[in-house]
């Protein structure tokens, strides 16, 4: 219990913290985590050590048209529009795990940084 001059204590887990988002601010923090998750993608795709199997280029398309897909969408007004916002890049999140050394772990850095963004 605090007393009347005592100010609120910011909460120790942001996730109560992230709950005073508006929808808008929301999509815009997915939005950013996203664009980095591309940067990170592009920058390994162009790197020498590439290669241009299957399972990388299924990664690249999935990450690539979920970003399309979220840069389609309206920002949101309302909690369902935030849903599509999340659902755009859900393909992104499946997709990417920490099986590897190298450029793929920075990738899936920033996906775990989208994961976090989408609440």
């Amino acid at each position: 219990m605090r007393d009347a001059d005592t100010p609120p204590q910011e909460p120790a887990d942001r996730r109560y913290a992230d709950n005073a988002l508006t929808s808008q601010e929301h999509a815009a923090r997915i939005r950013a985590a996203a664009a980095e998750v591309f940067e990170r993608v592009q920058e390994w795709r162009h790197a020498p050590g590439w290669q241009e199997t299957p399972t990388n280029a299924h990664r690249y398309a999935v990450t690539a048209d979920a970003v399309a897909a979220l840069g389609a969408l309206p920002d949101p007004e309302t909690s369902e529009a935030l849903a599509a916002v999340v659902d755009a890049v859900r393909p992104v999140l499946a997709e990417w795990r920490p099986l590897r050394p190298g450029p793929e772990q920075q990738i899936f850095a920033a996906v775990e940084r989208l994961r976090q963004a989408c609440g």
